[in-house]
């Protein structure tokens, strides 16, 4: 290997202790030095000492390593990490530059507010909702008291209308009599005086008629906005575009099959606006504006990006590989479909000429139980088909004859705990509401009588697909599926295949964590085992940790190779099937 600075080639103390390592387990780090610090003596030295001296500590040393095959790995030195000057020589500490501790760091101090703040536009779209409140009986009772006044008020009005209207046509009826000498013949009179008043009476009832149905217009409008409001919008966001967006900020580039495969996924960011006026002084007709961000804030439950990485590894039993400028979001066995190599290794006791491996016990589990959040400040999670679908419990059972019950070790339980709720979806009205649309339809109809009539029924009949909540104000980030414009333009709406094919629990596990029963992950691990790779074979791992070892598709779980030394050393995990055919894995609920 030849080591540079600033492109000027150097040469390291302890050179022949410096190799190349690749790890590939939760947290990849596909490619770094064997040693953490280096030391430099004479012309590395004074590079170093003159860097300080005119730039400061704040700025890192840009630090290269070229292996023999041409291939160069970019580091930096980081001068605020434990510099050690000595006389004839500096040791210093070494960070892989665009690489995944260099990015994990920066998303872990980073929010989105910060990146919102820095410009960073993130593309939202509308995700229509209603409010639809625990309280159905107590607004039931309303609706019948509201009905039985109407209806009475309505009624006692019509019969005083229309014994006015009687009383007019009773006064209005022509008064017979017989003419008085010198004429001769029958007379006809009428009851100016009476018709005039009975006429007032029937125009005032008219009138207050009238103003019954206008009281009763706005008591419905009323009734709508604070018992049964409108549908609103709130904002959501494609997982996707924050992902880009956040990676981009960061220098990175961002793919992802997982997410090509199911582009959808959305959040819903949690209500949360500054200098918003107190509840208690927001008129009814104010009730309801949007102002939820299109990202989360730090009321949410993943207010930094790196905790939304980790909710989406594990939502998705995935884990984030960075390379090459490049951050991928991938199922945990992703690299496995990738092309493999074929490997010859030795016995990995050479003292011993012996032969030792151990089995991944440790991945086994008796529960396996992924859920989603309950919200309490939102029932609709903890109710309905939305509970059913947000968690779902799995169990190892033994298929083998047990000789002892109590000596059966199937243990452990593995617990996915997702940081998003479930968003609740609204498909048809519900029974408040078909009581309220038959009132409703009679208002329509009385207010027809004079023409241009209202439309409630109508409004109440528009009250479904789209998302519901309990009150306005909810306390978890909502995971929603569903492509804008499928069923209404410009609105993101969970269809019901959607929510029960991709979004639910079951289905997370039938998609991403299947591979997880043990069962379907049973191996044996080698560790520290040598083998002879050339150059160009180790570099085809460091972008493929799977190769075909004794005709078996291996994973590695830790390479390293010191090219001075001549040989790579190697850990593997090697299918083995020792728990096939011994165990299944049921469902409990789904």
């Amino acid at each position: 290997m030849r080591h540079f600075i600033n492109g000027i080639e150097i040469a390291p103390k302890n050179l022949t202790e410096i190799g190349v390592v690749s790890t590939f387990t939760d947290d990849p780090d596909i490619l770094s030095l064997s040693v953490d610090s280096v030391i430099l003596p004479r012309e590395g030295k004074d590079i170093v000492q003159n860097h300080i001296q005119n730039v400061g500590l704040f700025e890192g040393i840009p630090y290269s390593v070229q292996m023999n095959d041409g291939v160069t790995i970019e580091y930096y030195i980081d001068l605020l990490d434990g510099v050690k000057v000595r006389q004839h020589e500096i040791e210093v500490n070494l960070k892989k530059r665009k690489s995944k501790d260099n990015f994990f760091e920066r998303a872990r101090g980073s929010s989105f507010d910060l990146l919102k703040e820095k410009g960073v536009q993130f593309t939202s779209h509308d995700v229509p909702y209603f409010v639809i409140k625990d309280n159905q009986f107590e607004t039931s009772l309303q609706l019948a008291i509201m009905t039985y006044i109407i209806g009475d008020a309505l009624y006692s009005q019509a019969l005083a209308t229309a014994t006015a209207i009687n009383n007019l046509v009773e006064v209005s009826s022509p008064i017979f009599g017989l003419a008085s000498p010198p004429f001769v013949g029958i007379t006809i009179s009428y009851n100016v005086a009476g018709i005039i008043v009975a006429s007032l009476n029937v125009v005032l009832q008219l009138i207050y008629y009238g103003l019954l149905i206008i009281l009763l217009i706005d008591l419905a409008t009323q009734l709508i906005l604070t018992i049964m409001p409108p549908k609103r919008k709130l904002k959501g966001t494609y997982v996707r575009e924050i992902m880009e967006k956040c990676c981009a900020y960061f220098g990175y580039t961002f793919a992802s099959d997982l997410l090509d495969a199911h582009p959808y996924w959305a959040i819903v960011p949690v209500p949360l606006i500054k200098d918003r006026k107190s509840l208690w002084d927001i008129l009814p007709d104010e009730i309801f504006p949007v102002f939820n961000s299109e990202v989360p804030s730090s009321s949410d439950t993943t207010p930094t990006i790196m905790t939304f990485i980790e909710g989406l590894e594990t939502m998705f039993n995935a884990r984030t590989i960075v390379r090459d400028s490049e951050v991928r979001l991938e199922r945990r066995d992703w690299l496995q479909e990738q092309t493999s190599l074929q490997l010859e290794p030795a016995l990995n006791l050479q003292s011993e000429r012996d032969d030792e491996f151990s089995y991944n016990t440790e991945e086994t589990w008796k529960r396996y139980y992924i859920h989603y959040q309950t919200d309490f400040q939102d029932l609709h999670t903890a109710d309905g088909n939305t509970y059913d679908k947000s968690d779902t419990e799995l169990s190892t059972e033994e298929t083998f004859p047990v000789t002892n019950d109590d000596l059966v070790t199937i243990k452990g339980l593995n617990d996915v705990n997702i940081p998003f709720a479930l968003g609740s979806r609204k498909d048809k009205l519900n029974w408040l509401e078909k009581s309220a649309k038959n009132v409703l339809g009679i208002i329509d109809t009385l207010t027809g009588i004079f023409g241009g009539g209202t439309n409630f029924e109508a409004q109440i009949d528009s009250r479904k697909d789209c998302l519901q909540i309990s009150q306005q104000y909810f306390g978890v980030t909502k995971m929603i599926y569903g492509q804008s414009g499928a069923v209404k333009p410009g609105e993101i709406i969970q269809t019901e295949s959607d929510f029960n094919n991709i979004v639910s629990a079951k289905s997370l596990w039938d998609k991403y964590h299947y591979i997880n029963a043990i069962q379907n992950n049973d191996y044996i691990i080698r560790e520290n085992v040598r083998i002879r790779i050339s150059s160009s074979n180790f570099v085809s791992l460091l972008g493929n940790n799977y190769a075909l070892i004794d005709g078996k598709l291996c994973e590695i779980l830790r390479l390293e190779w010191i090219d001075e030394k001549s040989f790579a050393q190697i850990s593997y995990k090697e299918p083995f099937d020792w728990a096939d055919g011994k165990v299944q894995t049921i469902v409990i609920n789904e």
